[in-house]
């Protein structure tokens, strides 16, 4: 009878060590995937702030924060993100030849920037 009650122990054990390794696994796995989610738009937004930068200085008449409106609408992964779109120059002076240009986005936690120069 002692016999029995070590055995059905140890099966138990066995049992408790792998539900919790399921349980581990489990838990890492989904914040891998979390982690993962959270890179992609990461690489998204930066992307976007480059291409916006990169369509302004080709083509400067548009507004910088349409251009960044545009793309974002594009954004497989962005669209429903509400984005704050901050440069180092109001409208005008961004025209002007030989002007230095910050574009920085946020999206929640997440933020990118993106400079240019204007052509002269």
């Amino acid at each position: 009878m002692k016999s029995e009650l070590i055995r059905q122990e140890q099966g138990n054990a066995l049992i408790e060590v792998v539900a919790f390794a399921a349980i581990g696994f489990g838990l890492v796995l989904t914040l891998g995937f979390q982690m993962l989610e959270q890179e992609r738009k990461v690489l998204e937004l930066k992307s976007l702030s480059r291409n916006a930068m990169r369509s302004y200085l080709i083509g400067p008449s548009a507004d910088i924060f349409d251009e960044v409106f545009r793309l974002q609408s594009d954004s497989r992964l962005l669209a429903e993100e509400s984005l704050s779109v901050a440069t180092s120059c109001l409208q005008a002076e961004c025209l002007k030849p030989n002007t230095l240009i910050w574009l920085e986005l946020k999206a929640g936690n997440l933020s990118a920037k993106a400079f240019g120069i204007t052509g002269g």
